[in-house]
């Protein structure tokens, strides 16, 4: 039996084996009578080797938990204490949402975004007073690109309302993958969801915008070799990109947008494709101007007599309206059959 560290010490008691350095029997001492209150002489019975597995064993169990903390962070794919700082932001005199949500990529969920971005969906009971490009527009001001260690936000702003009516896979997603980052304690989540309906309403959409945005397309370079018609061509152009987006946006979220202006809608969907933003994003080094200049195009051809483009600059953008127009189907295309899957499953 292992003695206690601390036990009176008994003369008559015969060490036990391994209780002292030393295997020859201590020598005992006389007996002498203890003065009252004295305090007893302790004896160490703990071996060395015991001292040392006991330390083994302390940093065996410390190494262990860093390593269980260390894995749980390498898990994640963001900063948690930079969600939150997003979420502070947000919610610091701008909103009042019910909850939000991070989805897609960096909540391990269905991917979103195609580059890192904090994918988020913000529920509000009322109207706000800033729209989804203001709320942008205060991040990054209150977080400054440079200093973020994810670079993109990708925010949605919906109606409480819209969003417990609407079973569409954008919402699906959001709450059945998504991670809570805010929420007022009163709600629980509802994910209904009729997919098979859903990619057939996507397909409906992006068929019939597809088609109308491929039919100008045509027709802009018909205006173009034939006619040299370089005010039908451009037109034609730029009315081809918004039918394509608006192909894009329908088949991602399960409703319309509802603006036709191409910068915006370039920017409520540039991270949806990386090769996207290489195709009209401006690096600053190579000047990217087509998404303004086709505005600018759907502004003044239809009644300023003076509009005019230089042949070059309209080849230009023609080919990249091409380009970008080839990358909406093809990341229409996997979404639709990320769908038609789903519908297969349920």
């Amino acid at each position: 039996m292992e003695t206690n560290q601390y036990q009176p010490y008994n003369a008559t008691q015969k060490p036990e084996s391994g209780a002292i350095a030393n295997s020859d029997p201590a020598p005992v001492p006389e007996s002498k009578p203890e003065s009252a209150g004295a305090a007893p002489e302790p004896v160490y019975a703990a071996s060395e080797a015991e001292s040392r597995s006991e330390a083994r064993a302390k940093a065996e169990t410390k190494a262990n938990a860093n390593a269980e903390i260390g894995s749980e962070s390498a898990a994640l794919l963001y900063d948690p204490a930079e969600a939150a700082q997003i979420v502070h932001h947000l919610t610091d005199g701008y909103f009042d949402p019910e909850y939000i949500l991070l989805f897609g990529k960096l909540a391990g969920g269905t991917p979103h975004s195609d580059p890192a971005a904090y994918d988020l969906l913000m529920v509000v009971r009322n109207s706000p007073e800033f729209d989804w490009f203001q709320a942008k527009r205060i991040l990054r001001y209150k977080m400054p690109c440079r200093h973020r260690k994810i670079t993109y936000i990708n925010l949605y702003i919906l109606p409480f309302n819209h969003v417990e009516s609407t079973p569409i896979p954008f919402l699906y997603f959001a709450h059945s993958e998504g991670k809570l980052l805010y929420c007022n304690p009163h709600h629980c989540f509802r994910r209904p969801i009729d997919f098979a309906r859903a990619h057939a309403e996507a397909r409906f959409h992006f068929d019939s915008f597809r088609t109308l945005g491929n039919d100008l397309l045509e027709q802009a370079q018909d205006a173009w070799v034939e006619g040299r018609n370089n005010r039908l061509a451009a037109q034609f152009t730029a009315q081809a990109l918004v039918y394509f987006y608006h192909a894009l946006y329908y088949v991602y979220h399960g409703m319309s947008f509802d603006l036709h202006d191409p910068v915006v809608m370039h920017d409520r969907m540039r991270t949806l494709s990386t090769r996207l933003m290489l195709v009209f994003d401006d690096n600053h080094i190579k000047n990217i101007f087509t998404l303004p200049r086709l505005k600018e195009v759907l502004m003044k051809t239809t009644y300023d007599a003076e509009f005019y483009m230089p042949p070059h600059e309209l080849e230009l953008h023609m080919d990249r309206v091409q380009q970008a127009a080839r990358i909406i189907e093809s990341c229409a295309a996997c979404r639709l059959e990320l769908y038609e899957e789903l519908s297969g499953k349920r």
